[in-house]
């Protein structure tokens, strides 16, 4: 119970401990000028003692039940928080104070710093990735189906003849796609080269243009006649000779890169471009285009596109488009992006400042929105607590001062006390 006890409780036992022993002392030796000072010092300070520890407790509780005045912290606690959340906005987080601490921050290398963070580009590759699995299953495909076909043919129509042959020849350039063309188309013709009906054919024709040339020429028609019949004119043999010269032609067409290949190609170019100036050609490529437009189910086609790609982008990422799956690759070229970004960001002055700027005007609003929050929060939390709770809190801060108060009131007692007793005493005499 000793321990429990503090030290202005233990002061304030002293000073009642001394009084009796004073009182003791002045009734043995009665007249006697000590035993009467050191009594009237006691007292004083067992006066001062309880006067101080009534006052202080007074604050808290009521002392010894008395009701006047008393537990003043329990009855004024609306103004105790009202006065706190005061202090707290004002002088925790008043609009100087906040203003002060966000001009010493620099907003911008810490926001770079962060975003250059590893663990920070995974975390926003894959929140973007998420939304746009999200964004792809909230769409109704049937309706963005339409809507991209409704754009796909309106973008198509307006694309002009020249600028589409343009656009077929950089997509046949493009990779090597004319050579490969080339030589799957030379393997076609090989096939149908190499057949009997072709030997026919060549037979058919060399022998039709025999007859058209010999038949305003019957002295030639004569000698052809003869020359067959000798066997010096054999239109099989003939017909066999351009079918092995076909075949072999068509061998160095589907060489890659071989000469035959190159000279084909840069022939088909010359021509192309001589056609895109020919109305005719021109007007083809118009009936084309609008017969494509018109015929094919563009709906349907980008309906399944859309589809597959929904797809394959939001199931297996294992599922192999190359080398790797479609989800890797977006993934691979949001990452592409992201530090396009950085670099963007790190090296436009202009895009600095703004950037900068933004940051320091949304965290300043936010801080400011933050002070009501602030006081809203020690509000609630103060107008939950027990008034023994709120008693606690206020006397544990301030508890040391509080003791001190008590031990002084014994102590500045016993020395008033004694400076009164010696007047009185001075002017008895």
């Amino acid at each position: 119970m000793w321990s429990d006890w503090n030290k202005a409780d233990r002061t304030l036992l002293l000073a009642l401990v001394l009084f009796f022993f004073a009182l003791c002392i002045h009734l043995q030796y009665p007249g006697r000028v000590v035993a009467d000072g050191f009594l009237f010092c006691a007292e004083a300070a067992l006066v001062g003692g309880i006067a101080d520890w009534f006052a202080v407790t007074a604050l808290f509780r009521k002392p010894l039940g008395f009701p006047y005045h008393t537990a003043i912290l329990p009855r004024r606690r609306t103004a105790f928080i009202q006065a706190s959340v005061q202090m707290v906005q004002r002088e925790f987080f008043s609009k100087r104070k906040i203003f002060r601490h966000l001009e010493h921050l620099r907003l911008f290398p810490l926001l770079m710093g962060w975003l250059a963070k590893k663990d920070t580009e995974d975390r926003l590759v894959r929140q973007m990735m998420h939304e746009v699995r999200s964004v792809l299953f909230s769409q109704d495909m049937q309706v963005q189906a339409s809507e991209l076909a409704r754009h796909l043919r309106a973008a198509l129509s307006r694309v002009p003849p020249d600028q589409l042959a343009i656009l077929l020849e950089r997509w046949f350039r493009h990779d090597g796609r004319d050579k490969v063309f080339l030589m799957r188309l030379a393997e076609y013709l090989k096939g149908r080269a190499s057949s009997d009906q072709t030997r026919q054919f060549l037979i058919h024709q060399f022998e039709a243009y025999g007859k058209q040339n010999m038949k305003d020429h019957p002295m030639a028609a004569f000698f052809v006649g003869l020359a067959q019949a000798v066997d010096l004119v054999n239109y099989e043999e003939a017909a066999v000779l351009t079918q092995r010269q076909i075949l072999s032609a068509l061998e160095k067409l589907s060489v890659p890169d071989s000469d035959l290949q190159r000279r084909v190609l840069t022939l088909l170019y010359d021509q192309a471009d001589q056609l895109r100036q020919e109305p005719h050609w021109r007007q083809m490529l118009c009936g084309i285009r609008d017969g494509l437009l018109d015929e094919l189910p563009w709906e349907q086609i980008v309906g399944r596109v859309w589809g597959q790609f929904r797809d394959t982008l939001c199931g297996d990422t294992k599922k192999s488009w190359g080398e790797a799956g479609f989800s890797l690759h977006l993934e691979e070229l949001l990452r592409r992006e992201y530090c396009h970004m950085l670099w963007i960001m790190e090296t436009k002055p202009q895009l600095h400042q703004q950037l900068e700027r933004f940051l320091y005007d949304l965290i300043a609003r936010s801080a400011l929105h933050a002070q009501t929050l602030i006081g809203v929060i020690v509000t609630q939390v103060l107008s939950r607590l027990t008034d023994e709770q709120l008693n606690h809190l206020v006397y544990d801060k301030v508890e040391p001062d509080l003791l001190w108060i008590r031990m002084n009131g014994s102590i500045v007692g016993a020395g008033i006390g004694l400076l009164l007793f010696v007047s009185l005493r001075f002017l008895a005499y």
